[in-house]
């Protein structure tokens, strides 16, 4: 009796073991895919930028990748991401105005908070970090 419950026991240890791990595992996946998709919206953009209103031969392949990453992050992204983004988006997708620039600021500190940023830093440090002035200028 004891050598099956012994038995019974390293079965079991050994089924729940591999459950978590293997949760564990897909989680991180589902992590790592989230970050890469914030990672590579945020480039497109600077790379949107970098190319201005002017039409370059490179526009059609950086506004792809854009397409791309927001699909990952409607895929990946939590709900609060995935309304910060649709702020942004409401409002014209672009930086030219105080409030458009407040919800591409509002947008990436969501990302940062769900990509497990260290710290809280202040939209206006965050602001001044991505566009380079101050909320409100």
């Amino acid at each position: 009796m004891v050598a099956l419950v012994s038995v019974v026991s390293v079965i079991v240890g050994a089924v729940l073991q591999y459950l978590f791990t293997r949760h564990l595992e897909n989680q991180r996946h589902h992590r790592e895919r989230r970050a890469q998709a914030y990672a590579d919206y945020l480039k497109a953009v600077c790379d949107q930028a970098q190319l201005g209103n002017q039409l370059h031969p490179e526009a059609h392949e950086v506004y792809a990748r854009a397409a791309d990453a927001k699909c990952r992050i409607c895929l990946y992204g939590p709900a609060a991401v995935v309304h910060a983004f649709a702020d942004f988006e409401r409002l014209g997708a672009r930086m030219t105005t105080p409030e458009q620039s407040g919800a591409f600021t509002k947008m990436v500190a969501a990302m940062r908070s769900d990509s497990g940023g260290v710290g809280t830093p202040t939209m206006e440090s965050l602001h001044l970090v991505l566009l380079g002035k101050t909320a409100g200028t």
